[in-house]
């Protein structure tokens, strides 16, 4: 049993407090190997316990409710959002920064798919798998257009990376929206714009799928209509 003491004793490390962890910070806690911590973080995002936000970095998910949930949770899309994934026919996805984690942890918050498609797949290497987005999920701040959109609307003085990042966030601020050409974890490939609450403060980022690569006309008008939803 002692596989699953270690296990349970990274679990509870993992929901001590609502953030993302490293690799090595909760090898050096519960006094483990860094490739046996990798391992168990594996075996919790293949079971809904844990999403990884970056190569190093995981947050925990529903942590042990998890374990007694027999059918996926179904969280009602915000206001609005499934009426803007029919108008665009496509995937649409509101992204939120987890409370308590000063903005760094961002997650997906409600998905609607558009009623014109079916199950959203594409090419990975030489398979082809499907993408699941589905609320709770992580999202990469620095490689998601999610992610990238919500930081160019945070200030300034507050956002830090690298030089490459720091001009691609000024451009996003320029043009107003953000966009990757792959996908990214469970994202396909993505236009996003930012969500700004009443008091004009970044609360989030909405994005929606591109499905016609490099089509400048299908960008200009999926961001007019994630516009007008933000």
């Amino acid at each position: 049993m002692q596989s699953l003491s270690r296990a349970l004793t990274v679990l509870a490390e993992l929901n001590r407090e609502d953030r993302a962890y490293g690799v090595t910070e909760l090898a050096g806690t519960v006094g483990l190997h860094k490739s046996t911590v990798h391992r168990i973080l594996a075996t919790f995002c293949a079971h809904g316990l844990a999403d990884r936000v970056d190569d190093h970095r995981y947050t925990a998910r529903d942590g042990l409710a998890a374990l007694r949930r027999t059918t996926p949770r179904r969280v009602a899309p915000e206001q609005g959002l499934v009426e803007l994934g029919d108008r665009l026919g496509r995937l649409v996805v509101l992204a939120k920064p987890l409370p308590k984690t000063g903005g760094t942890v961002l997650q997906v918050a409600a998905v609607a798919r558009g009623s014109e498609r079916g199950a959203l797949s594409v090419e990975r290497g030489s398979e082809r798998g499907m993408l699941s987005v589905e609320p709770g999920h992580a999202v990469s701040l620095h490689r998601s257009a999610l992610g990238r959109a919500y930081l160019s609307a945070l200030p300034v003085e507050q956002v830090t990376g690298s030089p490459d990042l720091l001009d691609t966030l000024q451009r996003i601020r320029i043009s107003g929206f953000a966009h990757n050409a792959r996908p990214v974890a469970s994202l396909p490939r993505m236009v996003a714009v930012p969500v700004r609450a009443g008091d004009g403060t970044c609360a989030g980022a909405l994005g929606a799928e591109l499905t016609q690569q490099g089509s400048v006309d299908e960008l200009r008008r999926v961001v007019s209509v994630l516009r007008s939803g933000a």
